[in-house]
């Protein structure tokens, strides 16, 4: 039913042209953490990395992980799980799970070096938050640092790539150690040390979202130092440089990662600048962008308090998130009985039916060639690890993230062009990609000529239907959806009125509807575009209260995770289900503009110029 050309596709084959993209050789990107023949291994497709190896690999030649649905062997999908409790428990500062957890995630066996990496770093967090003196941080962070980057002089000066998590454990272990005896300015060397990790981020292979992971806390580390000493007007000139590289760094890429601190260091560097002897013009412009600075800074510390959430950084966590992971058996379970099949009628052609009741029931792992062939005949990618489209062209997939960017950001006219390149460049044999393109040209479709509705609802259910039939979607039943399948919900739930779109629009609500304190950071991607249409479609329907009280959580989520692309959109629908609600008889325009005000400086913040000529206008209606 559904045909995948796995030569085409399979994840070893992109893991080769990356790097042959970057050229680089295997022993460059393997260096630390496999051997080359093992590195070989991985890119012929004789040996399935493992999770946080493959992880590690990708993102030393530049490419983020989250980007990526990973379906795991059910062994390693328990390890995953394991990871993200260790994670969840450090952000809520319970040292006791997090201890304990950690302790059993370290008797595992087989750990990689990667895996014993991650240990160290989160042993590491642990013991900075308890209050460790800084030979036994120092002594942790080296160790940790030490599992994959052997020599870091060496490293930094190319003799090998290196992660964003490698990066990270580098600062941190240059912001403890001893400086050597013969240095007399310490300050001095430490920024000078500093400076080679921002040149390393500068000349790598990293996209901009990996390099607003690291680039911003680096510089705010360099920062601390020029502000704790007096230099000269050169030297903060560079500061404020570096800050500036910094906050436009995350802006692009819609993060707010030491944003606060940033904006902080850059008011106080400007002011110290500004002591030296400057013409008018210059510090025009300095005040200018000082009054920018203080408003953002304003404006995001409050929402930052009202939400509850620490507007500092205080752990490193947000790179060790690993979104979307998947057991590859619990996948093929629920989508055999979404569809109907019986074993017998799934393993017909494939294998027995006893073959899928072994790995359902027992827990075994199946081989990755059967789990293909079994997601095939499901309407599921055959490939482990996928991305928003199916390639093994890395230029082709940072097409597909650039066209996303023009469609976040309304530039419709220009998503259209790059849609037309993307699909003459993918091969539209493969079901996902056929899905991916029908659905993005229904969107702009819709948004250049106003389809009908009949026309949104045949175009939309044809593009869920390339892998999914309608009869799968029964509100009641276990369900699997892809992040493809559950945008393809969401246009159908949330564009569009009759049955069908009602039905969606229950599951979604199911799904992402939960205003309790779950978190979902394991699915924050998906979680943050579909609850942005969500709760404007519930304060449509007039339930106001409940669309509300999702909105808050999805705030709250956002900032919890540094996220800044759909914060205005949520504020300006809680604003509006203030002044739709008959119930609020007694409306106070002072807090509708405050929250109109709030969405604009957020906007500006993204560079969304849809959103700030909206709230421009918005916000001229009150005065």
């Amino acid at each position: 039913m559904y045909v995948n050309e796995r030569d085409q596709i399979n994840y070893h084959g992109f893991l080769r042209a990356l790097r042959e993209m970057n050229q680089v050789s295997q022993e460059c990107v393997s260096k630390g953490v496999c051997t080359v023949s093992g590195m070989n291994r991985f890119e012929n497709g004789n040996r399935v990395a493992e999770k946080l190896m493959r992880d590690r690999l990708t993102a030393r030649l530049g490419i983020s992980g989250e980007k990526y649905e990973d379906y795991l062997q059910p062994k390693e999908y328990v390890r995953w799980e394991q990871r993200l409790r260790i994670v969840n428990a450090i952000e809520q500062k319970n040292w006791q799970t997090a201890n304990a957890e950690l302790d059993s995630y370290a008797q595992l066996s087989g750990l990689n070096c990667v895996n014993k990496q991650f240990i160290e770093a989160m042993r590491f967090m642990i013991l900075l938050y308890e209050g460790a003196s800084k030979e036994i941080l120092r002594e942790c962070i080296t160790k940790a640092v030490k599992q994959t980057v052997p020599n870091v002089r060496k490293a930094l000066s190319g003799a090998h790539l290196l992660s964003d998590q490698e990066i990270n454990l580098i600062a941190e272990e240059m912001h403890l150690c001893l400086p050597p005896e013969v240095i007399r300015d310490e300050r001095q060397w430490r920024i000078s040390e500093y400076e080679k990790l921002i040149a390393y981020i500068e000349n790598s292979h990293w996209e901009k979202l990996q390099q607003a992971k690291i680039y911003p806390k680096v510089v705010y580390y360099i920062c601390q130092l020029l502000l704790e000493g007096d230099y000269s007007k050169v030297e903060y000139e560079r500061g404020l440089e570096l800050c500036h590289n910094a906050i436009e760094l995350l802006r692009d890429s819609s993060r707010l990662y030491y944003f606060i601190e940033l904006t902080e260091v850059r008011s106080a560097l400007a002011n110290r600048f500004m002591n030296f002897d400057i013409d008018v013009s210059e510090k025009s412009k300095l005040e200018e962008m000082l009054n920018e600075n203080n408003v953002w800074k304003k404006v995001l510390k409050e929402l930052y308090e009202e939400y509850k959430v620490d507007s500092y950084m205080s752990d490193f966590c947000y790179l060790y998130y690993e979104t979307e992971c998947h057991d590859m058996v619990k996948v093929i379970e629920t989508r055999r009985k979404m569809l109907g099949l019986s074993r017998v009628k799934l393993g017909d052609g494939i294998c027995t039916d006893r073959t899928i009741i072994r790995f359902e029931r027992e827990g075994r792992n199946p081989s990755i060639d059967l789990v293909r062939l079994l997601f095939e005949k499901m309407g599921l990618c055959a490939e482990y690890r996928r991305a928003r489209v199916v390639t093994n062209d890395v230029e082709v997939l940072m097409l597909s993230i650039d066209e996303a960017k023009y469609m976040n950001n309304y530039d419709f006219a220009i998503g259209a062009m790059y849609l037309d390149e993307l699909k003459s460049k993918l091969n539209m044999n493969i079901p996902h990609n056929k899905q991916e393109i029908s659905r993005l040209n229904v969107v702009i479709k819709n948004r250049i000529n106003r389809l009908s509705n009949e026309e949104l609802y045949d175009l939309s259910k044809e593009s869920l239907e390339y892998t999914l039939p309608i009869s799968a979607l029964d509100v009641n039943a276990m369900k699997y959806f892809t992040r493809n399948e559950i945008k393809c919900l969401f246009d159908l739930a949330i564009k569009i009125k009759g049955d069908l779109p009602e039905k969606c629009l229950e599951i979604l609500c199911n799904k992402y509807g939960d205003v309790e304190e779950k978190s979902y950071l394991e699915e924050i991607c998906v979680y943050e575009f579909v609850t942005g249409g969500l709760v404007s479609k519930l304060g449509d329907m007039g339930r106001y209260e409940e669309s509300t009280k999702i909105s808050h959580k999805v705030v709250k989520e956002c900032l919890s995770h540094r996220r800044i692309g759909q914060i205005m959109s949520i504020l300006y629908n809680i604003v509006w289900n203030y002044q739709n609600n008959i119930a609020n008889t007694a409306q106070d325009d002072n807090y509708v503009k405050e929250i109109l005000y709030k969405s604009l400086i957020i906007s500006m913040i993204a560079k969304n110029n849809h959103r700030v000529a909206f709230f421009q206008n918005k916000l001229q209606e009150y005065q």
